[in-house]
């Protein structure tokens, strides 16, 4: 029985691709049409319909069409099930970047929301469930340049270990470097995450300490001052560090004075406990 030969545009529309596109991968001879009459018409077989998905989606995952054509003029089941292993290892690191990616999304977005339905000229107890925080070097007492190799370092492995983290990067410090108003003498970087890693800092389930600070950094220390004072005034006893998180930036506000920081102060104990 004679095989039924499809048209160019139809074998075009079936792959959901334009017919110049045929066109260009029989020129430069990556997949030519089975058949080719007198007038120059191009026909192809049902059977060269697969072949044809998998260029596509080889070219999807980046491979070049030399390349694609380096295999098809070598093709071997073997050499097409070591292909299909390499583009599988491709694909699984590509969804690994979309999940990080989804994982900024929805972490700006709530973040932001939080942001602009605050009251953030009040400071108040507010419970926080347990957090996975991925930490950094400690950053104690290094100068800015030390600051700068340390801030590589950390965004290089979060990238080199593909762990999927949650928002922006924020800041740990000691409270004592705050009430000696030392702030540029951070402890550690820190972003949330779930991926298990020795560097993890549990920042436990309980009630913190939560306030605001508007605007630049050049007044922070009045805004920690404020905390500090109200954790006094209702006795409060607080913990080691502080965590700034930089809710509302550059990336989202043009204007500095408009930026917004959330801290949050684990709280040991009150005088009602």
């Amino acid at each position: 029985m004679k095989e039924k030969l499809l048209s160019c545009g139809t074998f075009a529309k079936i792959c959901g691709v334009e017919k110049h596109v045929l066109f260009h991968y029989d020129e430069i001879n990556l997949f030519k049409p089975i058949y080719v009459n007198d007038k120059g018409y191009r026909y192809y077989s049902y059977r060269q319909y697969d072949t044809f998905k998998v260029i596509i989606a080889l070219k999807t995952l980046g491979m070049s069409l030399k390349d694609i054509q380096i295999y098809l003029d070598k093709r071997t089941p073997e050499l097409f099930l070591e292909l299909l292993k390499q583009q599988e290892n491709k694909l699984i690191e590509y969804i690994n970047e979309m999940q990080h990616i989804h994982e900024l999304i929805k972490s700006y977005q709530t973040f932001t929301t939080d942001a602009l339905n605050s009251n953030c000229n009040e400071i108040k107890v507010e419970y926080f469930e347990e957090t996975k925080l991925l930490l950094s070097a400690n950053l104690e007492n290094s100068n800015s340049k030390n600051f700068a190799s340390f801030m590589h370092d950390y965004t290089t492995f979060i990238e080199n270990h593909h762990i999927i983290t949650g928002e922006f990067v924020g800041l740990m410090m000691k409270l004592d470097n705050i009430r000696n108003n030392n702030l540029n003498n951070y402890s550690y970087l820190f972003t949330t995450t779930n991926n298990p890693s020795q560097q993890v800092f549990v920042k436990k389930a309980g009630y913190y300490l939560c306030g605001y600070h508007r605007g630049s950094e050049d007044k922070l220390y009045d805004s920690y001052l404020q905390m500090l004072q109200y954790a006094k005034n209702n006795g409060i006893k607080l913990g080691e560090f502080a965590f700034e998180e930089y809710i509302i930036s550059d990336i989202c506000e043009r204007s500095k004075d408009n930026y917004l920081t959330r801290i949050t102060i684990e709280i040991i104990t009150t005088k009602n406990k």
